[in-house]
């Protein structure tokens, strides 16, 4: 058992044998590599240089100005440190890192995407946003050959024999295969941490030992997993009517082939 180790990793540890449970789960990092099962482009090399060229694509917003990069800027962790999120306009929230995002439940700072590929149409179509319809989208992919070939090589037909709804779903779906390689390198914690799997001693400072102590015994049962977060949604007090509800994609119209049901 790794709770009885012998000689300096054990003297330098000093963890319980279910302190070093609570701290082993919080890895290995980085994660086994998976894929969306709802998103048949998860994880296809042609998918995500798809994504990747569209979500750098000025062209993809309604007047042209904007692009998914706009906002998340890869430079700053995938996020853009403003107070508030803004493109066409300013939005209520702070645009969201997308570090990781893979490993996500619910996406979206409400929690409104059910997957990440639905969340990724969310942005095209918000008119604060980038402020795109369906329509504008599946004429940028078809008029472009090289977006048209890509779309091809990944999807398996021609993006002029898709409705513009099939095209804007599976346009979603190529964005967030991108998105899904985005992935935090190992941190100081994570060497700990395997080291201590390993039953060896590591040179993890003294007073991050004692916080990682804290941690486990009063953050963790949330913050918990590899990616330190259950993805779960929490009552935070700020409710208006005090009853927490799990929120919807309420405030746009969205294609109704994409299964969220939505009002303008």
């Amino acid at each position: 058992m790794i709770g009885t180790l012998a000689g300096p990793a054990a003297a330098a540890e000093s963890f319980s044998e279910a302190e070093i449970g609570a701290i082993l789960a919080h890895g290995p990092w980085p994660t086994a590599a998976s894929t969306d099962p709802t998103n048949i482009a998860s994880g296809k090399r042609e998918a995500i240089e798809l994504g990747q060229r569209l979500f750098f694509d000025t062209r993809i917003s309604g007047d042209g100005r904007f692009s998914c990069g706009t906002c998340h800027v890869p430079e700053r962790n995938w996020t853009d440190n403003r107070t508030r999120g803004f493109a066409a306009a300013e939005v209520e929230r702070n645009t969201p890192t997308l570090m990781n995002v893979r490993l996500g439940h619910r996406f979206g700072w409400d929690g409104a995407g059910e997957n990440l590929w639905k969340q990724s149409i969310r942005p095209m179509l918000d008119r604060r946003e980038l402020g795109a319809s369906a329509a504008h989208i599946a004429k940028l992919v078809r008029d472009d050959d090289q977006l048209a070939c890509r779309y091809r090589k990944t999807f398996g037909h021609e993006a002029s024999k898709s409705a513009d709804e099939v095209l804007l779903e599976n346009i979603g779906k190529a964005l967030a295969a991108f998105q899904e390689t985005f992935e935090t390198p190992p941190t100081p914690f994570d060497r700990f941490r395997n080291a201590l799997a390993r039953g060896e001693s590591s040179t993890y400072p003294d007073a991050a030992r004692r916080g990682l102590r804290t941690f486990i015994a009063n953050c963790s049962s949330c913050h918990s997993g590899p990616n330190f977060t259950n993805s779960e949604l929490r009552e935070n007090g700020f409710t208006r009517d005090g009853a927490f509800k799990v929120p919807t994609l309420r405030h746009l119209t969205l294609p109704r082939r994409t299964g969220i049901t939505a009002n303008p």
